[in-house]
């Protein structure tokens, strides 16, 4: 039985979906907000006349007219078993696991951006690079790469300054969190999952109580003062037990105190964005984005609120039990989550 949505798949561009319709058991699509990046899995039936595609082939899938992915086969993986029949299982990843991304770099910039470095370390590896304003235009007296990669620099300096990094072909693309919006400034789709609508489940912790600080600080040292200073960003209040919230003092020492402050807003923001978390399926939807926002319904007060979509999963799949689903990992609850203003007998 064939999928039950529009969908296609290209392979270095060429369209082999009616070839390729027959065979298709499932089709899983995972968009994340960087760390592991982008990844499609395509399952097909496999009689042995299946040809099996290159090493490094492009892999492009569309679900409903949307493309939700562009990527490179990584692996195939080819299974077999007596009275079932064989497998092949297509990995792809959003960007090359095998290129000059990956090889260490002892790039140095004195008195630069943040831009500025990484666009130049970005050039070396192949890729083209594109920050949010706001990060581009961070300063430092002095950045190292110091053997590191462009991968594993792109991903802790994101990391520090509460940013998403996504490796897309030979494009690299650095967001901040948090804030639903693409680097060139346009506003993420808001997806909505509604209770007797289309949502199928959901599984949520809208607050957690480890995650809960009054502020971030960041230490550095005045030159000028001839002392140690601190710089801190507060933190969105969220649900607390009635005990005042503790202050997150960060390790480690800023550069100056512009970066002590950019620092401290990327942690306040992880932060914020940890304070509650959880799942939710929902009929299949391929608009929605990692770091857009997502909308819950319809369920319960405490459930219902805003949250940060962190990563967004498409499955579809074959056969009488198939389907499309969209899965939704969601975090970043707004202050709707996580409260229950009723009383008791009303």
């Amino acid at each position: 039985m064939p999928l039950t949505v529009d969908w296609a798949v290209l392979i270095d561009g060429q369209d082999i979906t009616s070839r390729m319709n027959p065979y298709v058991q499932e089709i899983e699509v995972t968009d994340g907000d960087g760390g592991g990046g982008d990844s499609a899995r395509i399952t097909l039936a496999d009689d042995g006349r299946l040809i099996l595609p290159r090493k490094g082939a492009e892999i492009t899938v569309v679900i409903l007219g949307v493309k939700v992915f562009t990527g490179i086969l990584k692996t195939p993986r080819l299974t077999y078993a007596k009275g079932q029949g064989g497998l092949m299982i297509l990995n792809a990843s959003g960007h090359d696991t095998e290129g000059k991304g990956k090889e260490g770099q002892e790039t140095t910039k004195e008195d630069g951006t943040l831009g500025e470095f990484l666009t130049e370390m970005g050039k070396k590896a192949g890729y083209t690079v594109k920050l949010d304003p706001a990060l581009a235009k961070v300063k430092r007296t002095f950045w190292a790469a110091e053997g590191r990669s462009f991968h594993h620099m792109a991903q802790a300096l994101a990391s520090e300054y509460g940013a998403t990094v996504k490796f897309s072909g030979k494009k690299a693309v650095l967001a901040k969190r948090g804030k639903g919006m693409a680097p060139n400034g346009q506003a993420l789709p808001t997806i909505r999952a509604i209770a007797l609508g289309n949502l199928l489940n959901a599984d949520m912790e809208p607050y957690e109580g480890s995650a809960v600080f009054r502020d971030a600080r960041f230490m550095f040292f005045d030159r000028r003062g001839a002392k140690f200073e601190e710089e801190k960003a507060d933190i969105r209040p969220g649900p607390t037990s009635g005990a005042g919230p503790a202050k997150k003092v960060m390790r480690g020492r800023a550069a100056s105190k512009e970066d002590a402050k950019d620092r401290a807003e990327g942690r306040a923001n992880a932060s914020e964005r940890d304070k509650g978390s959880g799942t939710v399926e929902i009929d299949i939807e391929p608009q929605a984005r990692a770091e857009g926002t997502c909308i819950v319904s319809g369920t319960r007060p405490g459930m219902d609120g805003t949250y940060r979509i962190a990563s967004v999963t498409h499955t579809l799949r074959a056969g009488e039990g198939g389907g499309a689903t969209t899965k939704l990992e969601l975090k970043q609850p707004d202050d709707k989550a996580g409260t229950d203003s009723r009383k008791a007998g009303d």
